[in-house]
């Protein structure tokens, strides 16, 4: 099947991509993604609830999570607060220089020597200021750490067809139905439509896309929808019901139903809170 992947870009001299982000509660983050490059996510500040192939997890302040190759996931802070974090991506290429059979393995952090040990580069990169004309050197210097941890003490090799031992569920057919979703999540899609994508029955492709994400295909759409509604009110000052009906929703009663299920309150006031706070 074909899959579509986030595409990450690379600074010039670090061989990683190094994003911090800061997170609240006040953003209901719905789409899910997935990429070739393994991605490790420290959390500087607060608690961040995990979503991968379908499994929850909480990471806290000063812990990680390292999502491998095409691994299916998420992050939303889990807390009251805000959460901050610092997400590394790797990069293939650069990897690939070192160790010829990358894309044919998958990375365990699950040994507690070597979590801790990845912590310790993790924070001292957190902690990098850009005062100084050589915290590139340091940067680059932390990133080839982490991967000769990952690469030495982690790698573990994928099964034959690309499914790993640590993988307990088939996000093959998700993936594609994913992909299709974000894309085509403005207007209508009907469930015969997107089970014939997958070429799954419509009462099969429920239980599946179900089972494997942990929200039914009806309810990932609508908070898709929502998510995006939102961000125009937010980003362009979009009427309600241009935002309605611009990102899928059938009407603007759906949309102002599904955003007190998800915020406790319609969306113009959901608009003046989140515009209070700045």
């Amino acid at each position: 099947m074909d899959f579509q992947y986030d595409v990450i870009n690379y600074d010039k001299y670090i061989p990683a991509t190094i994003i911090y982000l800061n997170l609240s509660t006040d953003t209901h983050k719905t789409e899910l993604q997935w990429h070739r490059e393994p991605e490790v996510v420290y959390v500087t500040e607060g608690t961040a609830e995990c979503s991968c192939n379908g499994d929850t997890v909480i990471i806290n302040q000063g812990d990680f999570i390292l999502f491998n190759s095409e691994d299916v996931h998420l992050v939303r802070s889990a807390d009251k607060n805000s959460c901050k974090l610092m997400c590394i991506n790797f990069s293939f290429e650069y990897v690939r220089m070192f160790c010829k059979s990358i894309e044919s393995m998958f990375f365990d952090t699950s040994d507690e020597a070597t979590y801790s040990e990845i912590v310790s580069v993790l924070k001292e990169l957190s902690e990098i200021t850009s005062d100084s004309d050589y915290s590139t050197l340091l940067k680059i210097s932390l990133v080839n750490r982490l991967y000769y941890l990952v690469l030495n003490r982690c790698s573990r090799f994928k099964r034959t067809g690309g499914i790993t031992q640590s993988s307990k569920k088939d996000f093959s057919y998700a993936k594609t139905a994913i992909a299709y979703i974000n894309e085509n999540f403005r207007r209508e899609i009907p469930l015969d439509e997107i089970s014939n994508v997958v070429s799954l029955s419509p009462s099969y492709f429920s239980k599946y896309f179900k089972n494997v994400t942990g929200v039914s295909f009806s309810e990932y759409l609508a908070n898709l929808r929502l998510e995006n509604a939102i961000n125009d009110m937010l980003g362009h000052n979009t009427t309600v019901s241009a935002a309605a009906f611009e990102n899928g929703f059938a009407n603007v009663k759906s949309f102002i139903t599904q955003c007190k299920k998800v915020y406790g309150c319609t969306p113009a006031q959901y608009k003046k809170k989140l515009l209070s706070k700045k």
